[in-house]
């Protein structure tokens, strides 16, 4: 009897004991599920579950720029600038016609970022032919038609300025004799070979007979006024190569000098 009762006793604490090992044994694994879950950050910040990675996007200002040498060193290729807005503001204020082109690249030394081609100086003034110009150019050959050109013809012939004629514009090339690349290069240059007048009058800008006052006083108040708005004008007088036609740009020069000739 006290053997049954012993056998009966001992399995009872085997039973025992095996649920006590399986109790510590899930309490372990319980442990290390949590210390892998938070592992060593520190502040309680539970690790990321991995996931699939979602495919890359990309807008228009990580797409690698195109364009022509030398465009968008001021801002992305292509975006006009505020002034160069404001600058064909002004021209349309002052009843200019003109279209804007495709950015100009010809090499290094030859360009215009953002070119217009011009086909009147004003409300019925033609510039022909048309002229490639950077938008300054523009407006200053308008500024001084409008303000010195228009009122000299009118104050000598009675009648106003129908026609202007361009010789040269945008050019890709150097000042003849030198290496220096010229202005027109740039669209910053515009040359000009004579004045047609409304009544058909055509006055050329080849030096002129001492008979013939009033295309003399034209043409001395015209050139003298471009002073105002270029900082370079030639024209006959000034070399050979500029014998028959004005020579008018907006050459920068640190000092602000202006070349009047």
């Amino acid at each position: 009897m006290s053997v049954t009762i012993g056998r009966t006793g001992g399995s009872a604490r085997m039973r025992t004991g095996l649920r006590l090992a399986a109790v510590v044994a899930g309490g372990l694994a319980l442990a290390s599920c949590s210390f892998l879950d938070w592992g060593f950050m520190g502040g309680g910040s539970k690790a990321p579950s991995p996931s699939v990675d979602p495919a890359p996007t990309r807008s228009v200002f990580s797409l690698p720029r195109m364009g022509f040498p030398g465009l968008g060193r001021g801002g992305r290729a292509g975006v006009m600038s505020a002034s160069e807005r404001q600058c064909r503001a002004a021209l349309k204020r002052r009843g200019v016609q003109f279209t804007d082109l495709a950015p100009i690249r010809d090499s290094a030394a030859c360009g215009i970022d953002h070119p217009v081609r011009v086909s009147t100086l004003a409300r019925g003034v033609a510039l022909s032919p048309a002229a490639t110009l950077n938008c300054q150019a523009a407006l200053a050959a308008a500024e001084w038609l409008q303000k010195d050109a228009a009122p000299a013809a009118r104050k000598r012939y009675l009648t106003g300025i129908a026609e202007v004629n361009n010789m040269s514009s945008y050019s890709c090339r150097r000042i003849r004799g030198s290496s220096r690349w010229s202005e027109h290069s740039k669209g910053n240059a515009l040359d000009i070979g004579s004045f047609t007048l409304k009544n058909g009058h055509v006055i050329t800008v080849s030096r002129q007979s001492l008979l013939a006052m009033r295309a003399r006083g034209f043409l001395h108040a015209a050139r003298a006024g471009a002073c105002d708005e270029f900082s370079t004008v030639l024209g006959p007088g000034s070399d050979a190569d500029h014998a028959d036609h004005f020579h008018f740009d907006l050459r920068h020069r640190s000092s602000g000098y202006r070349h009047c000739d």
